[in-house]
C-alpha cells in the first residue's frame, strides 16, 4: 500500500512539472491583454479616449479576422486628424522596471503625426511608430522605469499622439507588460516620476483578478502539501501495523 501511494505521488509531481515551470516564465500584469473578454461590445478593463470626440470622428471595434493570438483584437479608425487610444490603468511598484510590448497592424495611417504606437499617458515617449499599411502584425516595445512614489500608470494603445494626430486605421493585439531586471541599451524608455491623474475604467475585474502564474503557484503548493500529508499518514499507519 505504501509503495503504491508513493508511486502515485511521484506521478502527480511529474505531471505538475510543466505547470511549475510556467510559474517561472513571464508574468503578464495586464488584464484582458488579448481582448478576449468584452463588455457592451468593448474590451473589458480598457477605456476609450480621443482628443476629438465629434460624432463620426473615430471608430473603435472588436475584430476577429486573422488575430495575432486568441480570437479577438481591437481596432481604432481615425476618420479625421485625431489622437485616439485604448487605456488600461496598471498597478506598479516603485523603483521597478517594466517592458511593455504589443503587436500592431495598420491601414492607410497618414505619414504625418505619430502613427500607431504604445505609450504611457501624459508622457511623450512612444514605442516605434507604425504608419502606412502593413502586410502583417508588427512587434513594438517600450520600457518604463518607475521611480519613487509611483503606484499606478496608464498604458495607452494609440493611433496618433500628443501633438501628433493622424488619420487611418490601426489594430492592436497581444499586449504584454512584465517586470524586468534591466533595460537594453538604445531601447525606448519612459521615466515615470509621479502619478498622472487617476483614470476610471469600465471594469473592476482587472483589480480583482490575480496573475495566472500566482494562482497556479498556489495550486501547486496545495497539491504538494496534500501529497506530504498523505505520505505522512500512510507511513504512520504502516509503522503502527508493524508494531501491532
Amino acid at each position: 500500500m505504501l509503495k503504491k501511494t508513493v508511486l502515485l505521488i511521484i506521478v502527480m509531481v511529474i505531471a505538475l512539472i510543466p505547470t511549475i515551470s510556467l510559474c517561472s516564465e513571464v508574468q503578464n500584469i495586464l488584464f484582458n491583454n488579448s481582448f478576449e473578454l468584452t463588455k457592451d461590445d468593448a474590451p473589458a478593463n480598457w477605456i476609450k479616449k480621443s482628443w476629438n470626440n465629434d460624432p463620426g470622428s473615430v471608430e473603435y471595434k472588436i475584430e476577429t479576422d486573422n488575430p495575432h493570438s486568441g480570437e479577438k483584437y481591437v481596432s481604432i479608425t481615425n476618420k479625421i486628424e485625431n489622437h485616439s487610444r485604448y487605456i488600461q490603468s496598471v498597478l506598479v511598484e516603485e523603483n521597478k522596471k517594466y517592458k511593455i510590448s504589443c503587436y500592431i497592424k495598420t491601414e492607410n495611417v497618414s505619414e504625418n503625426g505619430k502613427g500607431a504606437n504604445i505609450s504611457i499617458e501624459k508622457q511623450l515617449v512612444t514605442s516605434r511608430r507604425i504608419k502606412g499599411t502593413t502586410k502583417d502584425w508588427e512587434y513594438v516595445e517600450l520600457y518604463a522605469s518607475i521611480n519613487k512614489g509611483v503606484k499606478t500608470i496608464h498604458l495607452s494603445l494609440n493611433l496618433g499622439g500628443y501633438s501628433g494626430t493622424c488619420t487611418g486605421k490601426a489594430f492592436f493585439d497581444s499586449v504584454l507588460m512584465e517586470e524586468v531586471d534591466s533595460i537594453p541599451e538604445g531601447a525606448a524608455i519612459v521615466e515615470i516620476n509621479e502619478n498622472a491623474e487617476e483614470i476610471k475604467t469600465d471594469s473592476n475585474d482587472g483589480k480583482k483578478k490575480k496573475p495566472e502564474t500566482e494562482t497556479t503557484s498556489k495550486i501547486v503548493l496545495v497539491v504538494l502539501i496534500i501529497a506530504v500529508i498523505v505520505v505522512t499518514v500512510v507511513t504512520v499507519k504502516s509503522k503502527k501495523k508493524l508494531l501491532d
